[in-house]
């Protein structure tokens, strides 16, 4: 699976155990835990049925070993297919349910985001046909070996090509879609919803065929099919709301969710407050040559005893304001960017200020956020 997020998000946890075309391979605690899971099913099987002893086990370590060998190809695919695009593969993760490789920009056309996409898969494909060919000569447990690696790389191709968020072809759909209506949003949206209903029918078809067949069905196919259903729907889920928050990001107007603020200078005084006050704003804005450096709530300034207000200054009361609370940009997805670095920064409000006009208004982080979360419901 690909993801495209141009942030530079911390790396992720794990093992670095090498460089694959200029970017780190990590390997997650999550992969480990499932090859001992694989070894310690397969082991058993082997043993039981080929009436082998201690070596059924490294027989068994094959599986992790090849299957981890198809999942870097599919992701190594995405990665060259991304630099073929000029776009930078930032770091390969293999992980517990397969792997993601993630970039240093976003995927920036439709094109970019279906032959990405497409890359996985098709490395699958060709390992397939690398393992039907060899096991057309080899034969024992080595072409059991060879056997499992084939079919594991078909499946992994078929179902990474299912039109529905989070895999590949998912991916595809919603560059279908981008490029039929030149909406990116929109195709995510789609392709998400896709995503869950294939998450619905993973569960429902796993347990309803067995009742079907008169008999329940087994306690490992139980667990499996809700397991794998919820990665999928948290997958699938995330990019419905990704999709609907940032479309509703287009429509966000800052200034229409500001509160009036009074502009003054870092050496007023408390007193000089009472007066600029007469418009009724709550909010203060201290400005050091002409920028923004602080904020005094109405009840700081007012605290302040009547006999200290002519010489205790707005400073004294204020509370420093982080640079990049200011805002200049107050409209769409670009205004929802600035709003988030400023809560990153610690900021429980923007400062809405013209360059030409100075402060224009003070705007709570959560009430943008409730706004988002409105619609990002999904």
């Amino acid at each position: 699976m690909t993801s495209s997020r141009p942030a530079e998000p911390a790396r992720t946890r794990g093992w670095r155990i090498g460089t694959l075309a200029g970017a780190p391979v990590v390997v997650t605690a999550g992969w480990l835990l499932i090859s001992v899971v694989l070894v310690a099913v397969i082991g058993p099987w082997l043993q039981r049925n080929l009436r082998l002893g201690i070596e059924a086990y490294l027989w068994a370590l094959t599986v992790p070993a090849l299957l981890f060998v198809s999942v870097l190809a599919h992701e190594l695919a995405h990665g060259l297919a991304a630099r073929a695009r000029g776009i930078r593969a930032r770091e390969y993760v293999i992980t517990l349910w397969g792997g993601h490789t993630s970039f240093g920009s976003g995927l920036r056309t439709p094109a970019d985001s279906a032959i990405v996409s497409v890359a996985g898969p098709a490395a699958n494909v060709l390992l397939a046909g690398i393992g039907w060919a060899a096991g057309m000569v080899t034969d024992g447990l080595p072409a059991l070996a060879v056997l499992a690696f084939t079919y594991t790389n078909a499946f992994v191709a078929v179902f990474n090509l299912l039109p529905a968020l989070p895999m590949d072809g998912g991916k595809l759909l919603e560059a279908a879609i981008w490029a039929a209506g030149k909406d990116r949003l929109r195709g995510m949206l789609v392709a998400g919803r896709a995503g869950q209903v294939l998450a619905i029918t993973v569960v429902v078809v796993s347990l309803g065929q067995p009742l079907l067949a008169g008999h329940r069905p087994s306690l490992t196919t139980a667990i499996w099919a809700v397991v794998v259903g919820a990665v999928l729907w948290n997958g699938a889920h995330a990019s419905v709301r990704h999709a609907k928050a940032q479309m509703g990001a287009r429509g966000l107007d800052l200034l229409a969710m500001a509160s009036p603020v009074i502009g003054v200078d870092a050496s007023a005084t408390v007193a000089d407050l009472d007066t600029a006050a007469a418009g009724g704003a709550t909010t203060v804005v201290v400005t050091a040559q002409s920028r923004p450096v602080a904020l005094v709530s109405a009840e700081a300034w007012r605290a302040v005893p009547p006999a200290a207000r002519a010489s205790t200054t707005v400073t004294a009361v204020a509370t420093a304001l982080p640079p990049v609370a200011v805002v200049t940009v107050f409209q769409g997805p670009a205004a929802v960017a600035r709003v988030a670095r400023a809560a990153q920064a610690g900021a429980s409000v923007v400062v809405l200020v013209d360059p030409a006009q100075g402060p224009l208004g003070v705007v709570p982080v959560a009430e943008v956020v409730r706004h988002l979360g409105g619609t990002g419901r999904g």
